[in-house]
């Protein structure tokens, strides 16, 4: 089973064992439901999500089994993951996909997304390569994302780099 990183426990939110997970992963809406099964970081146990709600930028779980507060302060600060399978179809990624992806226009590779950064309304990867230079992801310079050979291929790069 493949794993997706989808955030960090941050704290705990009332005496009834609800945990606050901060998350900017970009399907949220697919993770934090009612029956998923959600892995920390031994990623050896698996708990189900019982009740999930929004709260201040962050969500309130409610995992299956637990009622108290002091049965889950153990997951403090742990990393959450759930399978890429439960809320990802094989043509479908996560911006954390693309890291290593190399950048292509007209043919020529002008280096690879090293990170992103996502605002509003889109993301920008940083591109590393002879020049560094950001890469927002809109129809003016991306074409198509090539998950099988993990290319992005652009169009008017020369216009990003100094």
């Amino acid at each position: 089973m493949n794993k997706l990183y989808v955030g960090r426990v941050v704290g705990t939110h009332g005496i009834k064992g609800e945990i606050k997970i901060s998350s900017d992963i970009e399907v949220q809406d697919k993770v934090f439901k009612e029956g998923n099964i959600l892995y920390f970081d031994d990623l050896n146990n698996s708990y189900e999500i019982e009740s999930v709600r929004f709260h201040k930028k962050n969500y309130l779980v409610l995992l299956k089994g637990f009622n108290n507060i002091n049965d889950v302060l153990f997951l403090l600060k742990k990393k959450v993951y759930i399978d890429r399978d439960a809320v990802l179809s094989s043509d479908e990624y996560v911006y954390d996909d693309l890291i290593g992806f190399e950048i292509v226009c007209d043919d020529k590779v002008y280096g690879t997304i090293s990170d992103y950064e996502v605002n509003n309304s889109y993301a920008t990867f940083f591109v590393e390569g002879e020049s560094n230079f950001y890469l927002p992801n809109v129809s003016e310079y991306v074409i198509n994302i090539d998950l099988k050979n993990k290319k992005v291929y652009t169009k008017n790069v020369g216009d990003l780099i100094l």
